[in-house]
């Protein structure tokens, strides 16, 4: 069976929303600063209210195929181009994923291995399962994801020593509200991937749970985000936390376990290599779900994609600094790419819907 269920459907929901904030965390406290904990409060409420919303459209609807609410909501020309700007922001996000995960890996633990060469070992793999059925995914994901999990917990408990809460002190007081509000975008932006896995839904079997499933979705997201601000802050600083490519690597390496075990790199590699890849793997297959009827060849389609993405991710993962420029203008295209286009294409499907269902 190509089908999935709604609890399945959790762990897609995780698997894109969590894991680039989580990574590159110092591009948020850079612009929020110590308040930035307080700012992804305010972008989880807002990121769960429309997680919400989308799902509640779906599902009074009874329309789960995205393509097809895009192409009723609005005029072909205007539904064609929202349909082009967001396959566009999946495919900025497969090569964020890609781009991300090799610089980590060359930033971080093989200083002396090239992007192209980490690159190599993150996008061939990911062909075995473009080429399969959803069923697989589903498998690959879950034991993925359950290690995230384990992952995730274990890292948290085992840094909590390093810790001062002091440093979350005084609220809102070392940058203006302007940049608070801006961090809260930002956040919100890069929660807002969740939308990369809403081509999947029409493959859900039954859907009579699929609110309160993605509210469970939705909360979790939120608390491992903002958990996540709030350990690097009390750990560092927002000064310093702000100034630290990959700041929860840092954190790890303090880990010692019984004062002759030292391994917490290995934490935040997993996270962040097995993330990444869900996170890019996601993205392409729903690319492959939403052209599917355009694509003929798709070997070719994979073959070009792929190689695309290696050329684009190698240039983007070369150089710290540009990745974390580029990456700021990521989160600005995945607020209108994932949050203000569907907003404005589900609110009139939404209204279109409604006198229908009073005939």
């Amino acid at each position: 069976m190509n089908k999935i269920s709604t609890k399945h459907f959790i762990l897609f929901i995780l698997g894109t929303s969590i894991i680039s904030c989580k990574t590159y965390l110092s591009i948020f406290v850079d612009v929020g600063g110590r308040s930035t904990w307080l700012a992804s409060i305010l972008a989880s409420f807002i990121f769960v209210c429309f997680l919400l919303f989308i799902m509640n459209t779906f599902k009074k609807t009874n329309n789960f195929d995205i393509v097809d609410i895009f192409n009723k909501s609005t005029p072909k020309f205007i539904s064609s181009l929202f349909l082009i700007i967001f396959i566009l922001a999946l495919f900025l996000n497969a090569i964020e994923a890609a781009a991300v995960e090799a610089n980590v890996l060359h930033s971080t633990l093989f200083i002396d291995t090239p992007i192209w060469y980490a690159l190599a070992f993150f996008i061939v793999p990911s062909l075995f399962i473009f080429g399969k059925k959803i069923r697989t995914l589903l498998i690959f994901l879950i034991i993925s994801f359950s290690i995230i999990i384990v992952n995730g917990i274990l890292f948290f408990l085992l840094t909590q020593s390093y810790k001062d809460i002091n440093n979350l002190l005084p609220i809102l007081g070392d940058k203006p509200i302007s940049n608070f509000l801006y961090s809260a975008l930002m956040i919100l932006g890069s929660m807002s991937s969740f939308m990369i896995v809403t081509p999947f839904l029409k493959y859900i079997d039954k859907t009579e749970h699929i609110r309160i499933h993605s509210l469970y979705a939705g909360v979790i997201s939120s608390a491992f985000i903002i958990l996540s601000f709030i350990g690097v802050i009390t750990a560092f600083g927002p000064l310093r936390a702000a100034n630290i490519f990959y700041p929860e690597f840092v954190l790890s390496q303090r880990i010692e376990l019984a004062g002759f075990l030292e391994f917490g790199e290995l934490f935040f590699i997993i996270q962040t290599v097995v993330g990444l890849f869900i996170k890019y793997i996601l993205s392409t297959y729903s690319i492959l779900l939403i052209c599917n009827k355009f694509i003929k060849r798709k070997a070719v389609f994979i073959g070009v994609y792929t190689f695309l993405v290696f050329v684009l991710s190698n240039f983007l993962g070369v150089n710290n600094y540009m990745l974390y420029d580029i990456s700021k203008y990521i989160q600005g295209v995945n607020l209108i790419a994932f949050i203000v286009i569907p907003f404005i294409v589900f609110i009139i499907y939404y209204f279109k819907f409604l006198p229908k269902k009073s005939k």
